[in-house]
Parts: C-alpha cells; sequence; structure tokens
C-alpha cells in the first residue's frame, strides 16, 4: 500500500485529478506509529511528480496545449492552465504554495511553473512546504484520531507558514 501511494502521489502531481490524501490516510491507520515517514514518503513523491510536471511544461512549453486538447476536458482542464499562466506573471510563489497546499489541481500549477519559466528551486522548495504541511495535517489528524491538542499544532503551525510565506512575498 505505502508504495502505491507513493506511485499515486507522483503521478497525482502530474495528471491524475484524484487527491492522494485518502491513501495517505489508509496508509497512516495502518501503521499509526510510522506517520511521520509516511508524510515524508508521500511528500517527497508528490514533489518528484511536481518537479516532472514542470520539467514536462518547460520541454513542451506552449505546445503542451496541444497534448491537452486530446485529453478529455476533465483531466486536461485547459481553462485553468490558461488562467494559472496568466497568474505566474504576477503572483508567482503565492500559486505555487497555494497549489501546493489547497486542494486545487498541483498539476496544473506544476505543469504551468514550467510553461511560465517559473524558476525550478523556488517551485521545489515552495512546493516542499506546502505538500509537507498539508500531508503532515492530514496525517497527523488521522494518526490522532482528531486529538483537539494536536489539531491546533498543526493548524497553528499553518498560519505561522502561511504568515511568514506572504512576509516573504512583500
Amino acid at each position: 500500500a505505502e508504495r502505491l501511494m507513493w506511485l499515486f502521489a507522483v503521478l497525482e502531481s502530474i495528471i491524475i485529478p484524484i487527491p492522494v490524501d485518502p491513501l495517505l490516510v489508509a496508509t497512516v491507520l495502518a501503521r499509526p506509529a510510522d506517520w511521520i515517514r509516511l508524510t515524508a514518503g508521500c511528500t517527497i513523491a508528490s514533489i518528484i511528480g511536481g518537479g516532472l510536471g514542470w520539467l514536462l511544461g518547460a520541454v513542451l512549453g506552449v505546445g503542451i496545449e496541444q497534448i491537452l486538447a486530446m485529453l478529455p476536458h476533465v483531466i486536461a482542464a485547459p481553462e485553468k492552465f490558461a488562467a494559472v499562466q496568466d497568474g505566474f506573471v504576477t503572483f508567482g510563489i503565492v500559486l505555487v504554495f497555494i497549489g501546493a497546499f489547497t486542494p486545487l489541481p498541483y498539476k496544473v500549477i506544476a505543469v504551468s511553473a514550467g510553461i511560465a519559466g517559473f524558476a525550478l528551486l523556488p517551485f521545489l522548495a515552495t512546493s516542499l512546504v506546502g505538500r509537507g504541511l498539508r500531508f503532515a495535517i492530514v496525517a497527523g489528524i488521522a494518526r490522532h484520531h482528531g486529538d483537539a491538542r494536536i489539531v491546533m499544532s498543526l493548524l497553528s503551525a499553518l498560519v505561522l507558514l502561511i504568515g511568514g510565506a506572504l512576509w516573504l512575498v512583500q
């Protein structure tokens, strides 16, 4: 199950429209003592997929639109790619964090970052923070079955990280 979660995390960052979170929860519930390792593995796999998505966007560039036209609309989401590409001009690092942390399609952010020429290292670093925080919150809640102290600690860390990211961007 763990290897399947890693594979799914990589593919979810490139093409699969279904989040990896349910698999992460299932693996954490199966092995609660390993929740930190499982979270780290899921995060790293997702970042690898995001890097591959970035590379795909950088190599194929604007030609990706022709490939998207061949895919089913629900997977390709061409209007989302166009909107994200426009947003990178103004909000680059904020878009990466939002895409990495929220349930928005991270694959759209990853490929669009490559197309827009967003630098790879800031993309990977921001993705690591966003994806790692998201998966840590999900896995922490699953591990501790909603223990109020843990949930509040994780949410406090989230607020601090978002505040710090906004401070750095300005």
